[in-house]
């Protein structure tokens, strides 16, 4: 097995919107991809991430995260599958769906070795994960202490995993997987990114046995790593007058099944939702146009109104009670109350958000010309793009803007599109294609 993962492209190195209506769908990507890993990650901004599923019905995908299936670019997987796929049709965008979900799963070939190297790369996302936030208690408890004390990191360690395992176990088990138990294929890999990566801060055989338990449980539930690739599925079925939207996120081929889980599920119709807006990997941005407040700052204040129910307790309780540990049981004993208020809390400004901020724009998107549409999704990706450019942030959003409109009458219809050479030196290419009876909708816009 490989000591350093592959270069490859993902993560959240993209943002991705979505806007429909009873009319149409707009798709909007940036370019941007990251290729290796820090110190020595490289970013591109020519990449496709928008394709048309179908040469001959209104339907398209876009790609976020990982660009690659089991070592093979999703691009090509996707033409390949829209070669096969000729005439054939679903009533319904779920069946475009799931029947891509088989064909990758089932006819896109892969050996054992890329499965085993798949898995290394999920589990060292999980490990590098794990091992950096192990470290920072570590350092938490020296500061606590003033000393460092060698014997407690085991306990921090077993303490941090067995808390994962336990928001682990209320999540589903992925479609196919029934045991949390690691797979004994996957020793070799374990064993070595257990030395490799937490080297001492898994000293003993207890907390070796956790770890393996977390990893188990990890691959076996509807948990993701960073290492994922997500697929929005959009358009119009044979049955379908109005568009609807499918996304699920999939960490590729694991104990030989295919993990994935549904993450979105759109129908538009004469009921609600009439219109909606989703942002896809990056959507801090489209948030905060939707909701009047960036998502970071809305929790920071959601989290500050629970300390401030908290502190203000205190205070009272010290002034009546005036005896530390008797303060401190109250507070326990008050836990579920001060939960329950900075929950109404968030509740009412999530419904006040939606009155005054989300549910007026979706209105306006309800009525909204295919045009607008386009305009609207592309703008949100340009000014996602900028933020990162005017902060300290990496330039995880950038290069050119594709855009397409998705409609019931015109189908699938590329607004704005990069390409990587010019139409007007290629006539061959054209002329291939068009004469072997094939239309390639990948073609510079206007061919």
């Amino acid at each position: 097995m490989p000591v350093q993962p592959p270069p490859h492209g993902g993560g959240k190195m993209t943002a991705e919107i979505a806007i429909l209506n009873k009319s149409a769908v707009a798709l909007a990507a940036d370019s941007a991809v990251s290729i290796g890993q820090p110190p020595n990650l490289k970013i591109y901004n020519t990449v496709n991430k928008i394709f048309e599923l179908s040469c001959y019905h209104p339907v398209g995908v876009m790609i976020y995260g990982r660009l690659d299936y089991m070592g093979l670019p999703f691009e090509s997987i996707i033409k390949e599958y829209r070669n096969q796929l000729k005439r054939k049709s679903f009533d319904q965008i779920q069946g475009y769906r799931d029947d891509f979900l088989n064909y990758i799963s089932t006819i896109v070939p892969y050996t054992t070795v890329d499965e085993e190297d798949n898995a290394y790369m999920v589990l060292l996302d999980l490990f590098s994960r794990a091992e950096a936030e192990i470290q920072q208690l570590v350092i938490q408890d020296v500061i606590a202490r003033n000393s460092y004390q060698k014997s407690k990191v085991n306990g921090i360690a077993q303490g941090y995993i067995n808390d994962q395992i336990a928001k682990l176990k209320p999540l589903k088990f992925v479609k196919g997987s029934t045991s949390n138990k690691l797979a004994t294929k996957y020793d070799t890999i374990f064993d070595e990114l257990t030395a490799k990566v937490m080297g001492s801060l898994v000293p003993t055989e207890t907390t070796r046995k956790t770890l393996r338990a977390y990893a188990g449980m990890f691959l076996a539930k509807t948990e993701f790593s960073s290492y994922r690739t997500g697929l929005v599925f959009a358009g119009f079925g044979d049955k379908e007058r109005c568009p609807s939207l499918e996304a699920i996120e999939t960490d590729g081929i694991i104990n030989g099944r295919l993990k994935y889980v549904g993450k979105e599920s759109i129908d538009i119709g004469r009921r609600p939702p009439q219109a909606d807006i989703l942002g896809f990997a990056q959507d801090d941005m489209m948030k905060s146009f939707l909701d009047g407040a960036d998502p970071s700052v809305k929790k920071y204040f959601d989290d500050l109104i629970g300390d401030i129910i908290t502190e203000t307790s205190r205070e009272v309780l010290n002034a009546m009670l005036n005896n530390k540990t008797k303060v401190d049981q109250t507070l326990v004993s008050m836990a579920p109350v001060i939960s329950k208020m900075q929950g109404d809390y968030i509740k009412k400004t999530d419904d006040y958000i939606k009155k005054y901020s989300s549910a007026p724009i979706k209105d306006m998107i309800r009525l909204m010309p295919r045009q607008e549409m386009s305009t609207l999704a592309s703008s949100l990706i340009e000014i996602t793009s900028l933020k990162r450019k005017v902060t300290r942030q990496q330039e995880t959003v950038g290069g050119e803007v594709d855009v397409a409109i998705i409609s019931k009458s015109e189908g699938f219809v590329w607004v704005k599109r990069k390409h990587y050479f010019p139409a007007e030196l290629n006539q061959r290419f054209f002329a291939r294609h068009y004469n072997s009876g094939t239309e390639d909708r990948d073609a510079p816009e206007g061919k």
